[in-house]
């Protein structure tokens, strides 16, 4: 056996499929979603899974996983991050298929999926209720739900959710709905308002009592910090 032919690319190397699979999460009535399809062909027909496909030959995979959202369900101009790499050898039925899965976190109402070539339907599904998804994408949907409760430790991206102007205690109701945990209304808030990128609108919640103070986001401050 030549390992030497074996341990480098050559025009002999085994070829395999590359792909990527997207988990995209949106906040929307008191609920964090993410988007899922149902596949109108073999193999997997009839199950949810993860938007996603195959790489050209003169795409990056970040681009592949762009060009996947704009093709299948028309979601588009939304930026990604890597969860990780999957390459189990019997991840998928057909052949050797090596994906990469990226998530990110958007407005539903602004991205009204409509599933396209070989899907039947597309939708924003609230994260408790997601049924088995067809191929690995369970376990795809899991660690990218893990990576995003992680960064929102860490970064403010949640406050791309928030509407125009919202209440301290909106902002901490999407965070906990999130995370999936309650925190300690002192600590948040310290910590929220100590970012440059939020302002005060010196405007109160109308039919709210007490008349909470109205809050709303310097985009471009936020994205510093992001």
């Amino acid at each position: 056996m030549n390992l030497y032919n074996t341990t480098r690319v050559t025009t002999e190397s085994h070829s395999y499929a590359i792909t990527a699979d997207c988990a995209i999460f949106g906040f929307s009535d008191d609920a964090l979603r993410v988007l899922i399809v149902r596949r109108a062909v073999a193999p997997f027909a009839g199950h949810w899974c993860l938007p996603g496909g195959a790489m050209s030959d003169d795409e990056t995979l970040e681009q592949t996983a762009s060009r996947l959202l704009r093709e299948l369900v028309n979601v588009e101009g939304i930026p990604i991050r890597q969860v990780g790499t999957y390459s189990s050898p019997k991840r998928h039925p057909v052949r050797r298929v090596v994906t990469t899965c990226f998530y990110a976190l958007v407005r539903p109402e602004d991205h009204t999926p409509n599933a396209q070539k070989y899907l039947d339907d597309a939708r924003w599904c609230k994260l408790d209720e997601v049924p088995q998804l067809g191929y690995d994408h369970s376990q795809l949907l899991a660690d990218a739900y893990q990576a995003l409760q992680q960064e929102l430790q860490q970064s403010p991206l949640a406050f791309q959710l928030l509407p125009n102007t919202f209440t301290l205690k909106e902002a901490q109701e999407v965070y906990e709905a999130i995370i999936g945990e309650d925190l300690d209304r002192r600590n948040f808030r310290r910590k929220i308002l100590a970012y440059d990128f939020l302002i005060n609108t010196e405007e109160k919640k109308a039919g709210v009592k007490g008349g909470p103070e109205l809050y709303r986001v310097d985009d471009t401050k936020l994205e510093n910090h992001l």
